[in-house]
């Protein structure tokens, strides 16, 4: 698996137009002198990765970077590049114990630069867990709007929680139900379109109807054992108390050609405050967006406000995203808006969050800053919502998403989120809860063996909260 990611960047050059193999592409003017010049002249491998500071003299000139490893022959297009990057490679069981990573920036005319070279210590073995395995799927309670279940197309429910959302916040319609934790015990739940309590299920035109329509609202829980249900006891409520209000501005400008809704796709704590990702949505016929950007709040998610500063461009393949903290960074992956484009990857530490040039992209074989273009494909796959997160009992990354063409809700899983990532494997399909989608794991899942997430059904309209065993070979 590791090797077609490496695939990936080399069908990326010669897309660009160089084959990499010496075929002449027509003489091309002379480059100002370049050089690649190295971070470390030697480096231990740390968690099977050897990371490399790389910066490229005469950046403009270069037309790839090539990088010899003991695997083979790497190259890397400019496009995704930067003067400055980070190179990881990662350590296979089959090499030296002490080896040489070679750099070469290679011009338009097939001019290469002088050799820079990094000596690897191997390090002590990384330890890889072992295959991550789930069984036993369960709907445990039903989340938002009137507790009515088993009916028609509604799934039964394994307990029945009663959250009364429709009565207590005029949430009787919504969908999404993206968790975050905001304090150890207090949670944040980011719901999609939202209507009040008037909101009935109807099998012949399903999805949204009532009124009260809210192109977002934000429901908090404080319970810590969902073995028996999701609890909600909160929301951010209107200034007059009577429904959970709208966090993300949204227009309501239907016509298709201007600000109709505010969509949430992500939530996290990050530096001290509470940040939600939003896509704002023009035409949903395609899924085309105005931009995306974030709202901030410094209160626990009493008040937000719009990063006004932060804005993510339409069919950028970050404008919908997932958010995960590990090793000291927010791990970022995401997609054009939609459901039929393939997952990219990001970083960026918590206090960069509001500045994207700070932002470091995955290009396959190293961290590109600043650059959205450097990023390719983490999987090939499609993948619609989805979330991510390292679960530490298992030393996993575990991604969830919907897939439309298998009609799933689909889960992977890798040992370094660079990957490679295991093949999909079935979590729900929409032939057992039909009209599935969204799949927003919980941060209390990754305190045990059982994985719990928030799952929306469109003819109800409404979440569920869903289980499935965990378990390794």
């Amino acid at each position: 698996m590791k090797r077609k990611v490496r695939l990936l960047s080399a069908i990326l050059v010669m897309a660009l137009g160089f084959t990499g193999c010496g075929e002449e592409k027509g003489e091309v003017p002379p480059s100002e002198p370049m050089e690649v010049r190295l971070g470390q002249a030697e480096v231990t491998a740390t968690n099977g990765k050897a990371t490399v500071d790389v910066s490229i003299d005469g950046f403009d000139g270069i037309s790839y970077l090539q990088v010899e490893t003991p695997s083979g022959t790497e190259k890397y297009a400019k496009v995704l590049l930067a003067e400055s990057y980070q190179y990881e490679y990662a350590v296979q069981a089959d090499d030296p114990e002490d080896f040489t990573l070679t750099f070469k920036a290679v011009d338009a005319n097939g001019t290469a630069s002088e050799a820079a070279e990094t000596r690897v210590h191997k390090g002590e073995p990384v330890s890889l867990s072992g295959p991550l395995t789930f069984d036993n799927l369960r709907c445990v309670s039903r989340v938002t709007g009137k507790e009515e279940n088993g009916v028609g197309l509604l799934p039964a429910v394994d307990y029945v929680v009663n959250n009364r959302t429709d009565e207590l916040y005029n949430v009787g319609g919504t969908d999404l139900g993206i968790v975050w934790e905001i304090e150890p015990g207090s949670y944040g739940l980011f719901f999609g379109d939202t209507y009040g309590s008037d909101f009935r299920p109807n099998q012949a035109t399903p999805g949204p109807n009532g009124g009260s329509w809210r192109s977002n609202v934000l429901l908090y829980s404080h319970d810590t054992d969902l073995s028996d249900g999701l609890t909600i006891d909160g929301a951010a409520m209107s200034d007059d108390g009577r429904q959970a209000r709208e966090i993300c501005y949204g227009g309501k400008d239907t016509s298709g050609n201007g600000d109709y809704t505010s969509i949430p796709t992500a939530a996290i704590h990050a530096d001290g405050a509470d940040y939600v990702h939003y896509m704002n949505i023009r035409n949903w016929t395609g899924w085309v967006t105005n931009f995306s950007s974030l709202y901030k709040s410094t209160d626990q998610g009493k008040t937000w406000t719009r990063c006004e500063d932060m804005q993510i461009a339409s069919r950028s393949n970050f404008g919908q995203v997932g958010y995960a903290k590990h090793d000291g960074y927010v791990y970022m992956v995401g997609t054009v808006t939609g459901r039929a484009n393939k997952p990219h990857l990001a970083r960026f530490l918590e206090k960069d969050i509001e500045n994207p040039k700070r932002y470091e992209y995955w290009n396959g074989g190293g961290w590109v800053r600043g650059k959205e273009s450097a990023a390719v494909v983490l999987f090939d796959d499609i993948a619609g919502e989805l979330s991510v997160a390292y679960h530490p009992l298992f030393n996993k990354w575990i991604i969830l998403y919907f897939n439309d063409p298998r009609y799933e809700i689909s889960m992977r899983t890798a040992d370094y989120i660079t990957g490679p990532w295991s093949e999909p494997f079935t979590v729900a399909s929409g032939w057992q809860y039909a009209q599935l989608y969204g799949s927003f794991i919980h941060p209390l899942s990754l305190e045990g063996d059982v994985l719990y997430f928030i799952m929306s059904m469109w003819c109800p309209y409404n979440t569920y909260l869903m289980s499935v065993d965990l378990a390794q070979d």
